[in-house]
């Protein structure tokens, strides 16, 4: 087969068959160095609760993604969003057209799933920019040695394997705090977590005080030579003692571990770490990778499902640029907690989509964005606009 195509070649749309899904899994395997069992079985668990898209040529698969369904708090409220995963297109067919194909056909798809954000981890910053996702955070990896967890106590007690209902109200209620953490469906973890991995050792406890759940801790050890490494994939606490209790749990294994990771921003970027450690500086090591990036696919429904703080009132005209649906005007009006918008309006305020989503992730003041040069408009307005989300803090503690 020849590449010299062009994009009006590509066709996008579901799997036909199994087949389809093997060589979707393949693509994911080559693009991301791992299995292609793994990925077959990744997809085969997720079953009919996602949704796969893949780029043909012909009847060759040559690219696909797929979405999640979820929510995402912002100002306390679950939007209904897809996140994306799994964006893979075939070497020999990169820039021809197809991650562009795809990346139109997802904007089109989650909005007509009744999504109206679209979040993702960025192996390309460059590429999603392009098609109108925003940077909102990178990924962070907060790396501690075990003993200066020593002496951190809490009152309670660690249980092994915690109620799954009990976890997921604790940690609704518990990331309701932030903008950006996913509202999980409850098949969510038995895809990402409790799928059969081949032999990695996986635990989860649950901090008590006096019999109520008032912490978890989610993590995986694997055997490196003569010392375990720890793996930390979610940490919620919610009191002073769950904190330091389940910390201090994990410092036990000092005898066996020299280090844990906690990985994906379990931990915010402002890290409790900092806080309770004798010697952070000393003690804990932070790196980033893969950029968290935000999407709005329906602006009037993001606007109006999210929260906004009771204490805001104004509105802002607006005028935001999206390389998928067009140029949209609206005024955005905010009062008592709640959000609306108007379509026309002076737009007082010009943006790309990618800019709104980020600072309606509460990732990038409207001020900064001006400074940055990637919004512009009447000062006053832009001081309008920062006020109405004042507050709130961005966090991805979740990697899919």
């Amino acid at each position: 087969m020849t590449h010299e195509q062009t994009p009006g070649d590509i066709e996008v749309s579901g799997p036909r068959d199994d087949a389809d899904r093997e060589a979707f899994a393949r693509l994911d395997a080559e693009s991301f160095a791992v299995r292609a069992a793994d990925s077959l079985r990744w997809l085969n668990a997720a079953g009919p609760r996602i949704t796969v898209r893949l780029a043909r040529i012909g009847d060759e698969v040559v690219g696909g993604y797929v979405l999640l369904p979820c929510g995402q708090f912002f100002g306390g409220h679950s939007v209904p969003a897809q996140a994306v995963s799994a964006v893979v297109v075939h070497p020999a067919f990169r820039r021809r057209g197809v991650a562009g194909a795809l990346m139109r056909d997802c904007v089109r798809t989650a909005r007509e799933q009744g999504s109206m954000l679209a979040p993702l981890h960025a192996a390309t910053v460059r590429l999603y920019r392009r098609w109108g996702w925003g940077v909102c955070a990178q990924t962070l990896r907060q790396t501690v040695r075990t003993p200066g967890l020593r002496g951190l106590v809490g009152e309670g007690e660690p249980r092994r394997n915690p109620d799954p209902v009990a976890v997921e109200a604790l940690r609704s209620a518990h990331l309701r705090r932030w903008d950006g953490p996913m509202d999980r469906p409850s098949w969510w973890l038995q895809v990402e977590w409790n799928i059969d991995d081949g032999g990695e050792l996986r635990f989860e406890y649950g901090w008590y005080e006096r019999d109520v759940l008032t912490g978890f801790v989610r993590y995986e050890a694997e055997r490196q030579g003569r010392w375990v490494l720890l793996r930390v994939q979610e940490l919620i606490f919610t009191t002073p003692d769950s904190l330091r209790g389940l910390l201090g749990f994990l410092g036990a294994n000092e005898s066996q571990s020299l280090e844990m990771i906690f990985l994906h921003s379990a931990l915010t970027d402002v890290s409790p770490l900092l806080h309770v450690l004798p010697e952070p500086d000393r003690q804990l090591e932070l790196s980033a990778h893969a950029s968290w990036m935000q999407r709005i696919v329906d602006i009037d429904g993001a606007l109006r499902a999210r929260g906004w703080p009771a204490h805001a009132a104004g509105e802002v005209e607006l005028e935001v640029t999206d390389p998928v649906t067009g140029v949209e005007r609206f005024v955005l009006e905010v009062d008592g907690g709640v959000g609306r918008t108007l379509p026309g309006g002076a737009a007082q305020v010009q943006c790309g989509i990618d800019v709104l989503s980020s600072w309606y992730s509460s990732a990038l003041r409207a001020e900064d964005a001006a400074t940055l040069g990637v919004l512009e408009g009447d000062a006053a307005a832009i001081k309008t606009m920062d006020g109405l989300i004042a507050g709130g803090v961005a966090w991805m503690p979740d990697f899919f």
